[in-house]
């Protein structure tokens, strides 16, 4: 295992959802390393889900070996998949930074936003476009006003942002609502983008913490 420092405190934490897969071309785990180095440059330490193989593995492994604050969220279940050379039976020594087991994927996402200041989403498959979604959703419901990004390494969410135009000009998405997603090319777009973002100013009057039995996650 690589020698690191001791993590220093970060400024901020960004929740990262990404694939446990490292894609077809090696162009992906070299951009999801970019974010990662570009995360230390800004001292911003990193919540993700966490696995160790692909992307995931990728931006965790550079962002705690180069001595950032790493937090790893994961279900009991998923663990045999998202580490299986660890064999689901792992000890702290052989996880990236902090590990934090929950019960299920709900509770997974509701920690990971409660623990963030902001939300980047890399490639990845079914699991992360719909924790990309399920953000989405809440911040058009006005539960959170934090940054969503998607890093669109080699255009790979290009058909993602033109479903949502089309959604918009047939009118099951309004307008305003397209401004809650902000994209960017580059690790360094990506962040510049992410330290200026503004949230869409909602329709929705919702008052999520005048109401007793809802929980907090903002």
């Amino acid at each position: 295992m690589a020698e690191h420092t001791t993590p220093a405190t970060p400024k901020k934490f960004i929740t990262v959802f990404c694939g446990a897969s490292p894609g077809r071309d090696p162009e992906y785990v070299e951009m999801a390393k970019d974010l990662g180095r570009e995360m230390l440059k800004r001292n911003y330490g990193l919540v993700y889900g966490g696995g160790s193989y692909g992307l995931m593995g990728a931006i965790a492994q550079t962002i705690h070996e180069g001595g950032g604050k790493v937090i790893g969220v994961i279900p009991e279940a998923l663990k045999k998949i998202e580490r299986p050379e660890l064999g689901g039976d792992v000890k702290n020594d052989e996880v990236f930074g902090e590990e934090i087991v929950v019960k299920d994927m709900h509770t997974r996402k509701a920690l990971m936003n409660k623990l963030c200041d902001g939300f980047i989403t890399m490639p990845g498959g079914y699991g992360t476009m719909e924790e990309l979604l399920e953000i989405t959703t809440w911040s058009q419901l006005s539960i959170h006003t934090k940054p969503v990004m998607l890093f669109n390494m080699k255009g790979y969410f290009e058909y993602l942002l033109k479903f949502i135009e089309h959604s918009i000009e047939e009118k099951f998405v309004v307008d305003w609502s397209a401004g809650v997603m902000v994209a960017g090319s580059t690790a360094q777009e990506v962040l510049d983008k992410f330290e200026v973002y503004k949230p869409p100013k909602s329709r929705f009057e919702l008052r999520w913490h005048d109401v007793e039995t809802s929980q907090n996650f903002v």
